[in-house]
C-alpha cells in the first residue's frame, strides 16, 4: 500500500476532458485518486467497521504508479533521454527521505518502549525495508490478515518492496525491447500483464501469501497502468465525449467503493476480485475531463490529502501499532482519534521532509552515493537490534531472563518444521526405555505443553517421548490443508504414518497424549477425496489407539488470547512503557485475562464428548487448570506462561499439568468395568 513514487508532473488533459500523450503537466485528479486510496487504507487499519476491503487502496496505488512511472520511462527511452542514474536519483529522492526519517524516529521510540522481541522484530523489518525487500520478508512470515500481523511494526512497507522491485525490472525490459523490436513492446507488455494476472489467479488458490506479497503476481496491476500510459501516447490525442466520460467515471467510482465496502474475508484475494478496483482506477485515470474528476477528485481537500498520502501511509501503521502495544487491553485511542493523530506526522513529513529533499539540486551520482551511505547507517542499528535479540541489556535482569525464556521456547528440537515427513532427533526425542513410556503426539501446541507431561512422567517413573510437527494434528490418517503451504497435506499424512507406526512398534508405550490446536470447524481429508469432521477423525484415532491397548489422554487446547502475553507482562516492567500505559488506564501487574480478551474455543465440548464415550480415554481440561474466577492466567510475577498468544512456555506447561497423575489415567479395561 504505497502511493506512487514519482513527481506529480504527469499528463495534461485536453479541455474536452481526455488526456493527450505524455506532456508532464500536472493533474490534480491523480492526487484526488490517491486520496481515495490512502483514506481507504487508513480507515481500514484504524479498525472502522463497514470497510472490510479498505486495503484494496493499495491496488489503486499500484495502477497509478504503473501509469506514471511506466509512461515516464517509456517517454524518456523513446526520446533517447533515459538514464538509470537519473531515474533512480528521482526515485530515491521521492521515497527514501520520509522512510529514513520514520525509521530513525521509530528506532528511538523502540529503544524506550519496545520489549526485546518487539525491538528485534522492528530491526528485522527495518533492515528489509531499507533494501526494498519487505514483501519478501512478510511472505516468509505470517499472512497479511493474520491476527499476529497487528504486531508487525512496519507491515505497511510490503508494498514499497513490490514497487521498488518493479522500478528495477521495468526500465531494463523497456530498454531491451526498444533496442531489439520497438514495435513489439506494447504486445509484449500486454502479454506480460496477462501472464502475471493468470499467475495471480492460479497462485491465489495454491499459495495465497505468494500471490499477495510477491512482484510476479502483482506486476500486472502496475502493468495495467503502464499499458494505459502507452496507449495514450500512441493515440497522441484521444477524446472521450464528455457525457460518456461522466458516465464511465461515475460507474468506476461506484465499482471502486463497492469493492471496498462489500469485500468479505471469505473471498479469495488477490484473485479475480482485484480486477474491480484496478480496472475502475484505470477508467478514472483515462477520464480526466469527467465531471467527477474535475469537481470531486480535483477538489482542493482531496488534492491535499493526495499530496500527503505517501507520508500518511508511512506513518499511520506504526502509530496504530504503538497504540495497540501501549493499550493491550483494547482501551487505546479510538479510531477517529488515531486518524487525526496520524495526520500530524504525515503533514510534517510532507512539509519538512518530502518537499525539501525533492527540491534539492544535486548531481545524480552524488544523490545515489549519499543515499547509499545513509542506507548503510540506517541498516546498521536495525541489524544490531536483530542480532542482539532486541538489545535486552537495556532493561532489568528479570526482563532479560524472560526474553531468554521466550527465545528458548521458540526452539524445540522435537518439533518437526513445515516440509518434514518424519520425526526429528529420535535419539533425543524418542530415547529407548525398558519400562513404561508416555508419548506426546501433536502439533506446535503439543510441543509447547510437552514439558509438563515430561515432568509428570519423570515424577512417576515413566519414560517419555515426543513426536510433534507444525500444523499437523495427531490424527490417524486425516490431515488438513494449510493455506500458503503447498504440499503440507501430503507431508503431514506421511508424518502421521510414521508417528502411529512408531506407536504400534513399541508396546512399552502405555500412555499416548494427543495435544493440538483443535478448531471445531476443521475439515480433514484422507488425501484421496474423503473428508471427515474433527469429531469423526478424533473418534477413529482414539478407537485405534485404545484397541491397540494404549491409554489416551485427549488434551483440550490451552486458552488463546487476543493479545501477546509476553508483551503485556514484560511491557509492565519497562519504565517508559509503564508510564505511557497509565495514560490508557492500564493497571500493571495483572496476569489474567477474561471476556473478549480470550478467543472462544467451541472444540472443548467436542473433545470432552469423544473422551466420555471411549473407554481408556481421559479428557485433560487445560482451561480448568489455567482459568478461574480471576480469568485465564498467562503469567505470574516475574513469570511467563505463554511465549505468544497461543503457545505455552515450559513454566506455563508445568502450571497447566501441575498435579496431573499418569497413574490415575484409566485403562480401557477399567473404564469398561466402571460401566
Amino acid at each position: 500500500m504505497i502511493q506512487e513514487a514519482a513527481p506529480n508532473a504527469v499528463r495534461a488533459p485536453e479541455p474536452a476532458g481526455s488526456p493527450t500523450a505524455l506532456t508532464g503537466a500536472y493533474r490534480p485528479d491523480i492526487d484526488g485518486l490517491r486520496a481515495i486510496a490512502v483514506l481507504a487504507v487508513v480507515v481500514f487499519h484504524a479498525g472502522f467497521h463497514g470497510l472490510l476491503g479498505g486495503f484494496i487502496g493499495v491496488d489503486v496505488f499500484f495502477v497509478i504508479s504503473g501509469y506514471l512511472i511506466g509512461g515516464q520511462v517509456f517517454r524518456e527511452a523513446v526520446a533517447g533521454e533515459f538514464r538509470f542514474s537519473r531515474f533512480y536519483a528521482r526515485r530515491v529522492r521521492r521515497i527514501l527521505p520520509a522512510l529514513y526519517v520514520l525509521l530513525t524516529i521509530l528506532f528511538g521510540l523502540g529503544a524506550l518502549l519496545l520489549t526485546p522481541l518487539e525491538l528485534r522484530e522492528l530491526g528485522k523489518e527495518a533492515f528489509a525495508a531499507v533494501f526494498g525487500a519487505s514483501n519478501l520478508l512478510f511472505y516468509t512470515a505470517g499472512g497479511y490478515f493474520d491476527p499476529a500481523s497487528d504486531h508487525l511494526p512496519l507491515l505497511m512497507s510490503w508494498s514499497l518492496g513490490v514497487e521498488e522491485q518493479f522500478y528495477i525490472i521495468f526500465p531494463i525490459l523497456v530498454l531491451l525491447c526498444l533496442r531489439i523490436r520497438p514495435r513489439l513492446f506494447m504486445p509484449i507488455l500486454i502479454l506480460g500483464t496477462v501472464v502475471s494476472f493468470a499467475g495471480s489467479i492460479a497462485l491465489t488458490h495454491l499459495n495465497p501469501k505468494a500471490a499477495f506479497y510477491l512482484l510476479p503476481t502483482r506486476a500486472w496491476e502496475l502493468g495495467l497502468g503502464a499499458i494505459l500510459a502507452l496507449s495514450e501516447r500512441r493515440a497522441n490525442t484521444w477524446t472521450i465525449p464528455r457525457p460518456i466520460a461522466d458516465l464511465v467515471a461515475i460507474a468506476a467510482v461506484a465499482a471502486l467503493v463497492a469493492a471496498m465496502a462489500l469485500y468479505q474475508p471469505t473471498y479469495a484475494f488477490p484473485g479475480w476480485y482485484v480486477l474491480i478496483p484496478t480496472v475502475a482506477t484505470a477508467i478514472l485515470i483515462a477520464a480526466p475531463g469527467s465531471l467527477f474528476n474535475r469537481q470531486v477528485l480535483s477538489w482542493s481537500p482531496f488534492v491535499f490529502i493526495g499530496k500527503i498520502s505517501y507520508s500518511w501511509y508511512l506513518w499511520h501503521w506504526p502509530l496504530f501499532f504503538l497504540n495497540r502495544i501501549l493499550a493491550p487491553d483494547g482501551k487505546g485511542l479510538p479510531p477517529i482519534a488515531l486518524l487525526v493523530l496520524s495526520l500530524v506526522p504525515a503533514v510534517a513529513s510532507w512539509r519538512w521532509v518530502e518537499q525539501p529533499f525533492r527540491r534539492r539540486v544535486l548531481g545524480e551520482k552524488a544523490v545515489l552515493a549519499r543515499y547509499g551511505a545513509v542506507a548503510v547507517l540506517i541498516a546498521l542499528p536495525a541489524l544490531l537490534f536483530f542480532l542482539t535479540d532486541g538489545w535486552p541489556g537495556r532493561f532489568s535482569p528479570a526482563v532479560r531472563q524472560m526474553s531468554r525464556t521466550v527465545s528458548e521456547a521458540r526452539v524445540d528440537p522435537c518439533l518437526a518444521p513445515y516440509g518434514a515427513v518424519s520425526p526429528r532427533n529420535p535419539a533425543t526425542c524418542l530415547p529407548a526405555s525398558a519400562g513404561r513410556r508416555v508419548l506426546v503426539l501433536g502439533d506446535s501446541h503439543g510441543s509447547a505443553i510437552a514439558p509438563g507431561f515430561k515432568a509428570a512422567a519423570a515424577r512417576e517413573g515413566f519414560g517419555f517421548g515426543q513426536i510433534t510437527k507444525s500444523s499437523c494434528p495427531p490424527l490417524w490418517g486425516f490431515a488438513r490443508e494449510e493455506p500458503g503451504r503447498t504440499g503440507h497435506l501430503a507431508q503431514c499424512q506421511a508424518f502421521q504414518r510414521e508417528a502411529f507406526a512408531y506407536v504400534e512398534r513399541h508396546p512399552e508405550i502405555e500412555v499416548v497424549v494427543l495435544a493440538s490446536y483443535w478448531p471445531s470447524d476443521m475439515t480433514l481429508t484422507d488425501g484421496k477425496g474423503a473428508t471427515v469432521p474433527l469429531a469423526g477423525a478424533l473418534d477413529a484415532t482414539v478407537a485405534r489407539l485404545t484397541a491397540a491397548g494404549r491409554r489416551v489422554v485427549l488434551v483440550d487446547d490451552v486458552p488463546s488470547f487476543r493479545f501477546d502475553p509476553y508483551s503485556r507482562v514484560v511491557g509492565d516492567m519497562i519504565p517508559a512503557r509503564a508510564t505511557a500505559q497509565h495514560w490508557f488506564a492500564r493497571t500493571p501487574g495483572v496476569f489474567a485475562a477474561h471476556g473478549q480478551e480470550i478467543f472462544e474455543d467451541p472444540a472443548t465440548p467436542l473433545l470432552r464428548s469423544v473422551a466420555n464415550v471411549r473407554p481408556g480415554v481421559t479428557f485433560f481440561d487445560t482451561k480448568a487448570r489455567l482459568c478461574g474466577q480471576e480469568g485465564c492466567r498467562y503469567g505470574a510475577p516475574d513469570t511467563l506462561y505463554y511465549f505468544d498468544f497461543q503457545h505455552l512456555t515450559a513454566t506455563g506447561a508445568g502450571a497447566a499439568t501441575e498435579g496431573f497423575s499418569l497413574r490415575t489415567t484409566p485403562t480401557a479395561l477399567e473404564r469398561i468395568e466402571r460401566r
